[in-house]
């Protein structure tokens, strides 16, 4: 028998939604169409959370009533096709702002300041080419090692993004928070892959935070609004399991400042 019980995750709980489900397709705009061996079809707004095929159970998470809250926010990925740079190579990082990892071609970054950490000490990069919701940054051929780069804009609130760039190789050591007012905080110093759990934590002013909300998204995605939402523990930690190719995003805000973490992945 290979058929399985179909859950909806709600509030913590799972309601049943459909038995003895043998196809599920995968369709446009985040649409399941589910046929059952009694023959009933249904058609869902949903994404798969989990399937447990030995224990004939699929779970779903509802997405029917997500509504896009298009807060801006920015975050910085790496200018390369791969996710670290080689020693004497030109490093390059690229600034986006929109929302979910999609850039906004109408935005534009106001009073946007960026700068890297090396040896203890902050100096700033300039930030090139803004247009339509990206810029440059050139971090230059001298760089080496792990380095933390973030950058902040102050407009009607608070925006940071932060990354964690590799310069060279084996460079898992020494991570520690950088001291933003809200911070997302990676608790491995490993590289993160896809099929593992990879554990952040939330920062206020150095402080865990806890029961706050963390949004996690990926580069690629064809969701208007964030994929994944997690709730930090009384550590102020979370964990996604990363389920896609490419880069992902962390967002956390609160009060007047919203923070995002970028995870580069190995594939």
């Amino acid at each position: 028998m290979c058929e399985a019980n179909v859950y909806f995750h709600r509030g913590g709980k799972e309601e049943l939604f459909m038995e003895k489900v043998a196809r599920i397709v995968p369709g446009e705009e985040d649409n399941l169409f589910l046929e059952s061996i009694f023959g009933e079809r249904r058609v869902v707004k949903a994404r798969i959370r989990e399937m447990e095929l030995v224990r004939h159970r699929i779970i779903l998470d509802d997405i029917s009533e997500d509504v896009v809250s298009k807060e801006y926010e920015i975050w910085l990925d790496l200018d390369t096709n791969h996710g670290h740079f080689h020693e004497g190579e030109e490093v390059r990082l690229k600034l986006f702002k929109g929302y979910n990892m999609l850039p906004d071609k109408d935005s534009t970054f106001c009073n946007a300041k960026a700068f890297l950490l090396e040896n203890g000490e902050q100096k700033e990069i300039p930030i090139n080419d803004e247009n339509h919701g990206e810029a440059q940054l050139v971090l230059g051929q001298e760089v080496t090692g792990l380095i933390p780069v973030f950058v902040q804009e102050s407009n009607e609130k608070e925006l940071y993004s932060k990354l964690l760039l590799e310069v060279g190789h084996h460079h898992h050591h020494g991570v520690k928070p950088i001291g933003l007012p809200l911070e997302i905080v990676p608790c491995s110093l490993g590289h993160a892959r896809m099929g593992e759990n990879y554990e952040i934590q939330v920062l206020r002013q150095g402080k865990a935070v806890s029961g706050i909300e963390v949004k996690a998204t990926y580069s690629g995605t064809h969701n208007k609004n964030y994929p994944y939402k997690l709730t930090t523990n009384e550590e102020g930690k979370t964990s996604l399991f990363l389920t896609a190719r490419g880069n992902f995003l962390f967002s956390v805000s609160t009060d007047n400042i919203i923070s995002t973490f970028t995870l580069v992945k190995s594939f």
